[in-house]
């Protein structure tokens, strides 16, 4: 496997430090969501309470994020981190006090809400800044926005896992107030480093539209939201699958890490290659592999062990399409715009997520679990059709890619 192109992601000075408070800081995003559930159902006693206050949390997290995004573009790195790091640790902190004290469900929903709408945006800022370190590198870029992919499949690999043990160790609340501190402390430390206080958003004519304001912009969130169907589809079809199997629900969070190990696998083989082929018909083949890879999911295998295997296969090529889907953004979105960009696709994303979670338990409680696989599946058929459809936008240069 291809791994002696990573290290060049440590060449520039400070880089090693930005990359390691950015590390640190995004830990609590594979927490937050399990945490606030459990910290909820805990000192309420119900699930629906708990669903209601991680749901306005991701609702919160997607709808903002953009604006996030284009007041760092306008504003730089540190102004936005800061108050968005600190509203967050406030807003939680908040959130575990109201449960504990049994306030009423609006009062935790709009904590949660709060929390989510102030994480901060690290993931778009690290990607702005490796934008900014390798702009005339297109190998290196790609070679970082895979591994940026990487480190949020680990992420959602290792946040349910140390939550799971903090929750054993402490208290749900204390893992919440865990994730809390390493989501303060990495942020205030990535917002200090040289880096992140030099770093500016490129200049240019911005307008009301700002990263939509390009069509091969809003291709990609066009194609991107019926691809994340896929993940909110599955996150509900996994538990329904290992109870059809006779085992517990719990069982899920194997299968979905089992996807997450693949999309690690793929995406370190990924950028560890130099691709000569334009970034825009390969994301447009990516998008196609990925739907190809969920394919075998439509089997159904009589067993744990086949579905994740099965998983494995489906996540093979995740991280690769979202690395050059993030390329392809240098590409596509209008100058000075970098970082508005890479929250819509995130924003894209969890819309398509909190649709495929919906859709996926009204077909599992009224209908069968194979069609909400096949849910999963068309999803991101959709999505590379539209992208296949309208692959004219992508094709056209605008942003630092083209440099």
């Amino acid at each position: 496997m291809p791994l002696h192109t990573y290290p060049l992601l440590l060449r520039p000075p400070g880089a090693r430090p930005l990359l390691l408070a950015a590390l640190v800081g995004r830990i609590p995003i594979g927490i937050f969501s399990l945490a606030i559930v459990l910290v909820v159902r805990q000192q309420t006693g119900s699930f629906a309470q708990a669903g209601v206050a991680t749901a306005a949390f991701a609702i919160g997290a997607g709808v903002v994020a953009p604006l996030q995004g284009r007041l760092v573009d306008r504003l730089g790195q540190p102004h936005v981190l800061v108050p968005s790091a600190l509203l967050n640790a406030a807003s939680l902190g908040g959130l575990v006090a109201a449960a504990g004290a049994g306030l009423p469900t609006w009062t935790l929903m709009t904590l949660s809400a709060l929390g989510g709408a102030a994480v901060p945006p690290l993931s778009a800022c690290m990607r702005s800044q490796w934008a900014t370190l390798f702009a005339s590198d297109r190998n290196a870029r790609e070679t970082a926005y895979s591994f940026e992919s990487v480190v949020n499949e680990v992420v959602f690999i290792i946040g349910p896992a140390l939550t799971t043990m903090l929750v054993a160790l402490i208290s749900p609340a204390g893992a919440l107030l865990t994730a809390i501190g390493l989501g303060l402390v990495g942020t205030l430390a990535f917002a200090s480093t040289q880096l992140a206080r030099g770093w500016q958003g490129e200049l240019g004519p911005r307008t009301a539209a700002g990263a939509l304001g390009t069509t091969g912009m809003r291709t990609l969130v066009m194609a991107i939201v019926p691809t994340g169907i896929a993940f909110g589809a599955l996150e509900v079809a996994m538990p329904a699958f290992a109870a059809t199997q006779g085992q517990s629900p719990a069982l899920s969070g194997l299968l979905l890490a089992a996807m997450a190990l693949g999309s690690v696998l793929g995406g370190i083989w990924y950028g560890g290659r130099t691709w000569t082929q334009p970034v825009a018909r390969r994301f447009l083949t990516l998008e196609v592999t990925f739907t190809a890879g969920l394919l075998p999911l439509l089997i159904v295998p009589d067993s744990i062990v086949a579905m994740g295997l099965l998983m494995v296969i489906a996540g093979l090529a995740l991280a690769p399409s979202a690395a050059a889907g993030f390329l392809l953004i240098d590409h596509v979105a209008p100058p000075g715009t970098a970082t508005e960009a890479y929250t819509w696709a995130v924003t894209a994303n969890v819309t398509g997520a909190a649709i495929g979670a919906a859709l996926s338990g009204v077909i599992v409680q009224h209908a069968d679990v194979r069609w909400a696989l096949a849910l999963a599946v068309g999803g991101p058929a959709l999505g590379a059709l539209i992208a296949i459809t309208r692959r004219h936008s992508l094709a056209e240069p605008v942003g630092v890619a083209s440099s």
